[in-house]
């Protein structure tokens, strides 16, 4: 099923019960057949921040919200430290082939340890048992609301949080805050994505927005990260150039992000909220059956 809400006959909730096991079964699916020698973990966290995206949508009218959501995080915790060294071996790849830093940027990676080309079998199947046991409750999930107004407050609600941390993130632009308003984003990113079927031309525009904000944002995490391996083996000269290197990109990033960011969460959140509602609502009525 694609991530997407369609033009069928199907409730909302039913639209997000069944959006959520299909998320939940890929995962435990490849996590279950995932060969030795492969690394599927980007694929599997993927499936979990899919999900953990559309759960943000329904959360005003989710009574098990905290729960599920508590649940699929700890489920991408057991995994997530395993691609921590693949990112940093990635990020250092910016600084190769740069005279200024390619001998720090080389020495500081064979000094960190190897990518994961095959994470714990333990990690994987203890993965998949979690993500199977939310799965098995999916069915049940019970919501407060339906149509649009099963969507329009988690919506709402989520842009007033990405304006709030983009603001503090302006204001004290730390690794931290600048990873919180991330996540946000992300949410947004998927709430568009799911949402593109009402209006496909004008949502494109605002989905594409929202996915290079986070990456840019995520990249950023990236060199946070490789900024906190700094010495290392690294001389007092490496680091610093080094050092200075990533502090140019991180501040490049920084511009980037915030201007996206000023047009994207521009509008006040329940205005945007109502101009998708009535986009909602004019396509489920040209695609209701005749």
């Amino acid at each position: 099923m694609a991530f997407v809400f369609t033009p069928d006959t199907h409730t909302v909730s039913d639209t997000i019960r069944a959006l959520a096991c299909t998320e939940l079964t890929l995962a435990a699916k490849r996590a279950r057949n995932a060969k030795p020698n492969s690394s599927p973990l980007h694929r599997l966290r993927k499936h979990i921040k899919k999900t953990r995206g559309l759960l943000r949508l329904t959360a005003p009218a989710f009574s098990d919200f905290d729960i599920e959501n508590k649940a699929l995080r700890e489920a991408a915790a057991g995994i997530s430290n395993l691609r921590d060294a693949e990112v940093l071996h990635v990020t250092l790849g910016f600084f190769m082939g740069d005279p200024a830093t390619d001998t720090a940027a080389r020495k500081l990676s064979r000094a960190l340890p190897a990518s994961v080309t095959a994470p714990d079998p333990e990690a994987i199947i203890q993965f998949a048992e979690q993500v199977e046991a939310i799965q098995s409750r999916v069915k049940s999930w019970e919501f407060e609301a339906e149509g649009w107004d099963l969507l329009s407050q988690g919506l709402t609600r989520t842009l007033h949080q990405a304006q709030r941390r983009m603001k503090v993130a302006r204001k004290h632009p730390t690794a931290e805050n600048l990873h919180a308003w991330r996540s946000r984003v992300k949410h947004h990113w998927y709430h568009t994505r799911l949402l593109t079927p009402i209006w496909p031309e004008m949502m494109a525009a605002q989905a594409s927005a929202a996915d290079t904000l986070g990456e840019a944002l995520g990249l950023h995490h990236d060199l946070c990260a490789l900024e906190a391996a700094l010495p290392g083996p690294l001389t007092e000269a490496e680091a610093a150039a080094l050092g200075a290197a990533i502090t140019a990109r991180k501040d490049i990033l920084e511009l980037q992000s915030f201007a996206i960011g000023a047009r994207l969460f521009a509008d006040p959140p329940e205005a945007l909220a109502a101009r998708w509602g009535k986009w909602y609502k004019l396509w489920r009525r040209e695609t209701a059956p005749r």
